[in-house]
């Protein structure tokens, strides 16, 4: 920990070194760059292209006219970085005569589908897809509207190696499983930043609406040596919305989910800059409101019912043409109940499972960048606090409402450099230290059940990625000291790219991933219900759950004369997961309806497989993904999972399907009219079954589902920047939804599998800006 405190010292130092430079790089007024946007095969003029000059905070939009100019520049040479919706981005140099305006004559091609993506996920900075030393799935805004995605579960399964599911009949809350592990082994950040907590993550991918993020970038494997705990199966990173130009919009759509339960979705987006780009805000709000449905007209509902509300904004201020001050903020409240008999109170019900959120989240951040685009340094810092208050029960019992609380806060210092030489080739060094903090207090008053938690971390992280010719070569690591952990944890990564030519990149990486002990998860409501007093203590050396992972890819790009493209990628995998976390009964008082459980180190398990995603498209007016994982996941020993002695253990991971898929077929016949036909299948798995509807607890095998969905949407022009939308679609057509749910107040609400929604149409409207 000594080594983790005297790096943040280190780079604390340099903040106001980094200040002070910046008196050297002031800019004047000697010259500027005035310059034209256009389209290049119309040669229409683009208006509201972001122009900015790489490495600096400089930057502006194009007017009606595709015009933009930068005033008092320092005579030099600089990079012109234009980018549009649609268009692919360029990069211009231009050089900068003292007292002359220089034009630049800036012309943009239409995006091709298998555009070079920029990313961050990959080594925490830009960097473009091809060139990243790991793959990172994207999912943007595009992918949102074709499958209709409300919030960010109902996206994530359309990639290779990712499903989701729910896991709770009563709450609903849903779960993301990377190669087949379950939820906890995947880190969830919002712009690169771990600040959800175990008890946020619990509701958190349903919590997060769609129009609050621009895209979602997917890491697969260990990457504990980037974001710390919890990323063993891999990242979910959540880029949220830059405001870059002013738009708007306005949107609302109906459901009828089972064909006869009705939900409803109202969601607008704006942003605003000023008229000197030096400061810009973008703002979000969703109203959600979700009726229960019930699917065996047991009066006991498989979906609950939902009213939430969002709000946020992302700002900026540029200090000056260096430095750069941002802001977030977000808002939540949501409240959600499963069970049955909605119209009385929950203790008047049979059995209820009800929470209701306040959710609060922000962040800080200054931003430095020295003017050749070469090294970037911030200090950040994120928060959320949760005031959660709940009731688990059955039976009509009064004494099982519950409050709980949760704050966590992150401050970070890091940077990155471009060097032209470091040791023996060009490199890209990035290195930071963080400090991340959790309390989390839960009560359970009618019980006298009091749980608190307080964790915290210290991290450091370094990487240096060398960059030859058709090689690149990445070494880092992380060192993370926990308080409920006596070692200091190291995460190694190593990573290896080979293009042998543009269209081709061979990936090999190593990397590790750990789990830090928690004694709040998703599970402990499930214990709860009825009463049950439960605490968590962590047996005596509790090691860290650590993995090993090992992927090999290759990744194909392939363009067909002017019309085709197309892109194959080839994915490898392996895991080596040990001291897995695992919970057993040490004390059991049956008169006080109270429980003692042991959080202990296990066996490990082993998960292999591999993944195929095709792509392939015609004038980016029609494109057809498919993507397929086949794995295998075993424990290392049998594990058992029911408390009952004479019930089999298992070997095999359970909820986890040997093979599973993804397609989509988007199509666009002319220009305002846009159809798109998804799908996912889902093979056989085992599932826990426990008593309560049944006798004894058993191992369900459940059937394969096809999930197929069908969307159409139509723009109307109203102004040459004002459109209006009008969409339709039915989700899951042939309604492959779970048909042996139990019933009644005693089911096992944990027995849910399958597609997260049954047969659903839903018709929509919006108005928006471009």
């Amino acid at each position: 920990m000594k080594i983790i405190k005297l790096c943040f010292i280190a780079i604390a130092m340099l903040i106001p070194y980094i200040a002070n430079s910046n008196k050297i790089n002031n800019i004047n007024d000697e010259a500027s760059i005035e310059g034209h946007v256009f389209d290049a095969q119309t040669q229409e003029p683009i208006a509201y292209a972001s122009v900015g000059i790489k490495g600096t905070t400089i930057g502006t939009v194009s007017d009606n006219e595709g015009n933009f100019v930068f005033r008092k520049l320092k005579p030099g040479n600089y990079t012109l970085v234009v980018s549009f919706v649609g268009y692919e981005k360029v990069e211009k140099q231009i050089s900068v005569i003292e007292g002359k305006s220089v034009h630049a004559h800036i012309e943009l091609k239409q995006t091709k589908i298998m555009m070079n993506e920029v990313v961050i996920s990959a080594s925490r900075m830009e960097t473009s897809k091809k060139e990243a030393p790991v793959i990172v799935n994207v999912l943007s805004e595009k992918t949102f509207e074709q499958t209709n995605a409300q919030d960010i579960s109902q996206a994530l399964g359309f990639q290779s190696g990712v499903r989701v599911e729910y896991n709770c009949q009563n709450c609903g809350f849903p779960q993301v499983r990377i190669n087949g592990m379950e939820g906890p082994y995947t880190q969830i950040l919002i712009d690169s930043r771990p600040v959800l907590s175990s008890l946020a993550g619990v509701y958190g991918l349903e919590q997060i609406p769609v129009n609050m993020v621009e895209r979602i970038e997917v890491v697969k494997g260990g990457a504990s040596a980037l974001f710390g705990s919890n990323a063993i199966a891999g990242t979910i990173n959540l880029i949220t919305k830059e405001p870059l130009y002013p738009t708007f919009s306005i949107a609302t759509d109906a459901q009828l989910v089972g064909m006869n339960t009705y939900s409803q979705n109202f969601n607008s987006n704006a942003v605003v800059i000023s008229k000197d780009h030096k400061a810009g805000a973008s703002f979000y709000q969703t109203f959600r409101k979700k009726n229960p449905y019930d699917a065996d007209g047991d009066g006991f509902s498989e979906i609950g019912k939902l009213d939430a509300f969002s709000f946020g904004t992302k700002a900026y201020y540029k200090i000056d043409n260096t430095q750069k001050l941002s802001l977030e903020y977000h808002t939540m409240q949501e409240k959600r109940r499963g069970g049955n008999l909605f119209s009385l109170p929950e203790h008047e019900s049979d059995i209820t499972e009800m929470t209701e959120h306040k959710i609060h989240s922000g962040g800080l951040n200054y931003d430095y960048f020295t003017l050749d685009g070469k090294n970037h340094y911030s200090i950040y810092s994120s928060l959320q606090y949760i005031d959660r208050d709940s009731y688990f029960g059955t039976h009509k019992d009064p004494l099982a409402y519950g409050k709980s609380q949760d704050f966590t806060y992150l401050i970070g210092l890091g940077g990155n450099n471009r060097l032209d030489n470091f040791l023996f080739l060009p490199a890209k060094i990035v290195y930071g230290v963080e400090y991340n903090n959790n309390f989390l207090e839960d009560n359970i008053l009618g019980y006298n059940t009091q749980m608190k938690q307080h964790t915290f971390t210290y991290g450091a992280f370094a990487q240096v990625e060398w960059n030859a010719k058709k090689f690149n070569f990445l070494l880092g690591g992380r060192l993370d000291k926990h308080n409920l952990i006596k070692t200091t944890i190291f995460s190694p990564r190593v990573n290896l790219l080979y293009s042998p030519s543009d269209d081709i990149q061979i990936r090999a990486s190593y990397a590790s991933g750990y789990r830090a002990p928690q004694a709040y998860n998703e599970d402990l409501h499930v214990t709860q219900v009825g009463g049950l007093s439960l605490r968590t203590q962590l047996a005596k050396g509790l090691k860290p759950e650590y993995s090993h992972s090992v992927s090999f890819s290759t990744d194909y790009y392939l363009q067909m004369g002017e019309n085709y493209q197309a892109n194959l990628l080839l994915e490898a995998f392996y895991t080596d997961l040990k001291d897995v976390f695992a919970l057993r009964v040490i004390k059991y008082d049956s008169a006080n309806n109270s429980m003692v459980q042991e959080r202990y180190n296990a066996s490990g398990a082993n998960i292999f497989g591999g993944s195929l995603t095709a792509k392939i498209s015609y004038k980016a007016k029609y494109t057809l993904t498919l993507g397929y994982t086949l794995q295998n996941s075993r424990y290392k020993k049998m594990e058992y999972w029911s408390e009952n002695p004479s019930v089999e253990g298992t070997i095999k991971m359970l909820r986890t399907p040997d093979n599973y898929a993804y397609a989509t077929l988007l199509l666009q016949p002319i220009e305002p009219l846009n159809i798109s036909i998804t799908g996912t299948y889902t093979g056989k798995m085992q599932v826990p079954h426990f008593a309560g509807y049944i006798e004894r607890d058993r191992l369900e095998t459940t059937p394969r589902f096809f999930d197929i969905n069908l969307t159409a949407s139509y723009d109307f022009a109203l102004t040459k920047d004002v459109f209006l939308q009008l969409s339709s679609g039915i989700k899951n057509i042939f309604n492959s939804f779970q048909k042996d749910f139990d019933k009644g107040p005693d089911r096992d609400s944990g027995y849910i599998y399958g597609p997260m929604q049954p047969r659903t149409i839903f018709l929509a409207i919006k108005l928006f800006s471009k």
